[in-house]
């Protein structure tokens, strides 16, 4: 009996959470007023030097994405002036679930439901204004071996889970990775190859009008590579080097 109990709970906790996805979806696509983005820190290893860079987080260290955010909507001829507002919580030590393996649509249904449990449980902190979205942002070292676990933004979620390095070398890339999952939030879809990560033409290349079309001088932000050739690239440096192409300014409500 306490089981079904638990479980008729969990599920109107969804029903309510699921309603209010849906009104703030419609609200993020109109683009009336700007958005409210609150950035959780997490601590994904322990280690001294991680705990202290996460420790001098502010708002400040993500204006370089509103600035960004600001010139591509105006750009796209989008009449706000601020597209974005950046807040910071309290420091997290509890890990969201871990991404599933593989593709399999019922592990990610089943990450999908822990996660919008554990952003409920771990997502609300005094002294916050109300929010739009929410990015669980997972402080660690960096990788010696390979690439950090991937990042991902959940639109019916509302909310991003972004890997990070605790470097000040590595913030500018960190806020590129940022705003492209911040983007899939808001309906953007990627524009690479899922195997060689080469930008798409045309979606994909900030300037696909361009004559001669290659070398890239920018990144379209859902490619999130600069297209040097037809079949390479290389990673932009910072956000100045990025760009909202035409069909991604479409999906997202521009």
């Amino acid at each position: 009996m306490f089981r079904f109990l638990r479980i008729a709970i969990l599920l109107t906790i969804l029903v309510i959470v699921a309603g209010n996805q849906w009104l703030t979806g419609h609200r993020l696509g109109s683009w009336k007023k700007p958005l409210w983005i609150t950035v959780y820190p997490v601590l994904a290893s322990p280690d001294p030097e991680v705990r202290r860079y996460v420790q001098g987080l502010d708002a400040g260290s993500f204006q370089k994405i509103s600035g960004f955010l600001n010139r591509e909507a105006a750009r796209h001829g989008q009449s706000l002036s601020e597209t974005a507002v950046f807040q910071v919580a309290q420091t997290l030590t509890k890990l969201p679930p871990a991404l599933p393996a593989g593709d399999s649509g019922l592990k990610v249904a089943w990450w999908s439901l822990q996660m919008r449990w554990w952003s409920w449980r771990n997502g609300s902190q005094d002294g916050l204004a109300p929010d739009d979205i929410k990015m669980f942002v997972l402080y660690q070292l960096a990788d010696p071996s390979g690439p950090l676990e991937r990042s991902v933004g959940v639109k019916n979620g509302s909310y991003g889970l972004v890997n990070a390095v605790a470097s000040r070398q590595m913030a500018a890339h960190n806020r590129i990775i940022m705003t492209h999952e911040l983007l899939h939030v808001l309906g953007a879809t990627d524009k690479y190859d899922l195997r060689t990560g080469q930008p798409t033409a045309p979606d994909g290349l900030a300037n696909p009008d361009q004559r001669p079309v290659y070398p890239q001088q920018r990144a379209e932000i859902m490619g999130g590579r600069i297209a040097v050739s037809a079949r390479s690239w290389r990673y932009p440096s910072s956000l100045e080097y990025c760009a909202v192409g035409t069909r991604t300014a479409a999906e997202i409500g521009w």
